[in-house]
């Protein structure tokens, strides 16, 4: 575990006012900003700045600026559930890179859903797919694998 001490431009000093102005884990000192630090550690807000980023590496915390998330985003893909409504309802398709719940009451097409995405994500892109592949994790023992023949074949 990193100790204050053993950031850039810390002593124990700097340490122990750090401490005593309530950052006295990494994780507080690496969610602070330069301005509040200097503020509250009475230091520069350059130092501030490089013991705030040292702690952020020390904590592996990695943020990202609005346009790193934005162009990440550019290879979100959308698959389609079969249904356009549902669809729509939905910005387009279930997304890919996260999780999406379905929940409901017993009988109200969980299980559809699932098996209808488990056809639709091997679909060709220009038909609502990604020509991907699909593990289907099954914990209630629902999955019917000629319930999936029949809407692959509805697919064609």
């Amino acid at each position: 575990m990193v100790e204050l001490e053993d950031l850039p431009s810390v002593g124990e000093k700097t340490a122990q006012k750090l401490r005593d102005a309530g950052f006295a884990d990494m994780m507080r000192l690496a969610t602070a900003t330069p301005k509040e630090l200097s503020v509250k550690v009475e230091i520069g807000e350059g130092v501030a700045a490089k013991v705030i980023e040292a702690a952020r590496k020390a904590e592996k915390i990695d943020f990202e600026t609005a346009f790193e998330v934005m162009e990440r985003r550019e290879d979100v893909g959308r698959i389609t559930t079969g249904s356009k409504g549902l669809d729509e309802l939905i910005g387009g398709g279930i997304e890919t890179q996260s999780i999406t719940e379905v929940y409901g009451e017993f009988g109200s097409g969980k299980s559809q859903i699932s098996h209808e995405l488990s056809v639709t994500t091997q679909l060709p892109v220009e038909e609502g797919g990604l020509e991907g592949e699909v593990v289907f994790i099954d914990t209630e023992n629902t999955f019917r694998p000629e319930r999936v023949e029949q809407i692959a074949a509805a697919f064609g």
